[in-house]
């Protein structure tokens, strides 16, 4: 049977993984002041979203990728460029980004684990 303590304790749990989580949500807004540091691209994949809009699905790139901070890690993270569309003019992505490469990585210096790739990474895909 449940008692009051043990429903509180689970309730106080809920609340720090909801604020654990809010904190890393919005601590992203500002990792362009984070650490930077070198990581290699892992993965590099085109996904297939959706769009009900416009009535065509998008394509989003996604990017996986490995850093160490130090003697800490590896660490690993995911980013994805904003959606494509499918009818956009096309380039061959490999030249610009491919498994093995270096790239820079911004990290959360209390928590690696959050991390994102540098804005610099994007910058070839800006003008699509």
């Amino acid at each position: 049977m449940e008692t009051f303590r043990d429903h509180n304790e689970d309730s106080d749990r809920d609340a720090e993984d909801m604020f654990s989580d809010l904190y890393d949500y919005i601590s992203l807004y500002f990792f362009w002041r984070w650490p930077k540091v070198d990581g290699v691209i892992t993965s590099v994949d085109l996904r297939r979203v959706p769009y009900r809009h416009q009535g065509v699905d998008r394509l989003r790139l996604v990017v996986a990728y490995e850093f160490s901070v130090g003697e800490d890690g590896p660490y690993t993270g995911e980013t994805a460029w904003s959606p494509l569309f499918v009818e956009t003019e096309s380039m061959n992505i490999s030249d610009r980004l491919r498994a093995g490469q270096t790239v820079a990585v911004r990290y959360r210096r209390d928590d690696p684990s959050v991390n994102k790739l540098d804005r610099s990474v994007w910058q070839d895909f800006q003008s699509l």
